[in-house]
């Protein structure tokens, strides 16, 4: 009788199965008394894509991080609030705004008044409003503060700061009693303002915020006149002043919530 290679007795199948099992027991790489291996690390997780596309999936949403700087979540939502009604209309104000520095104040008029109805959510609305009470009430001594008014405006728009702050400064002392005086005073506190002159703009800002001239410009006159206060190293305890005075006596002014948070974070640095 043959005999088979392994010596088993039992036939090749009976061999094969007898050699896989020896394989099993010493490992393909070590003898019968070779300690097992290690067990593997586990892998590590690949992100998971969206199928067919292969873009990884969104990461959760994330609450407020602190580093970012102060005030810029803010500042990203006014921009994604904008529209395309923001600047819709442009194009009527600039026609308005020619008329005006023209002095063609009844044709300006009505063009404020139709940009205004026709344009509602433009950000230059509020100009419009303004310019028409501006014309409202300041049709006195001819028109003719008006015209060096609006001369002077333009002068600015054009960047002749210089220029309009000669024609204001000839013109207040021209007019002293016009309407319009407070105006001329604002307008020259920020041109002062703009050209460093902190103590100009104050003196010409308070006396718009005087308490009997009753001037429509006298919250804005207030808050510029505690700006330039902290802006020329003055006492915080002068400019906290002015801005309380601005929230006590126009407590409903679109100012009113900008300047008490300022007005917080001033009493904050003062404590320390």
């Amino acid at each position: 009788m043959t005999r088979h290679p392994i010596g088993t007795g039992r036939g090749p199948r009976a061999a094969i199965a007898f050699a896989f099992s020896a394989l099993l027991a010493i490992g393909v790489s070590g003898s019968a008394g070779a300690k097992p291996r290690d067990p593997a690390p586990p892998v590590k997780a690949e992100p998971r894509v969206v199928p067919r596309t292969g873009v990884p999936q969104p990461l959760p949403l994330l609450n407020r991080d602190d580093r970012l700087p102060e005030g810029y979540q803010d500042l990203v939502r006014r921009l994604m609030a904008r529209g395309p009604g923001d600047t819709l209309g442009d194009g009527v104000f600039g026609l308005a705004e020619g008329s005006f520095h023209a002095g063609a104040f009844d044709e300006a008029g009505g063009r404020y008044a139709d940009f205004a109805q026709r344009f509602p959510r433009n950000l230059r609305v509020n100009l419009a409003l303004e310019r028409l009470l501006l014309m409202k009430d300041g049709r006195d001594f001819g028109d003719e503060p008006l015209r060096i008014y609006a001369r002077a405006d333009l002068m600015r728009a054009e960047g002749r700061a210089d220029s309009a702050e000669t024609a204001l400064t000839a013109g207040l002392a021209r007019y002293p009693g016009t309407k319009l005086r407070y105006h001329f005073r604002y307008a020259l506190a920020e041109i002062a303002r703009d050209k460093g002159n902190h103590a100009a703009a104050i003196e010409q800002a308070l006396a718009v915020a005087d308490t009997s001239a009753g001037s429509r410009l006298a919250p804005a006159a207030l808050k510029l006149a505690g700006d330039e206060t902290l802006a020329m190293g003055g006492p915080p305890e002068r400019a906290s002043g002015y801005y309380q005075s601005l929230l006590e006596r126009f407590p409903d002014s679109p100012l009113a919530p900008s300047v008490r948070e300022r007005l917080l974070l001033l009493r904050k640095k003062m404590q320390l």
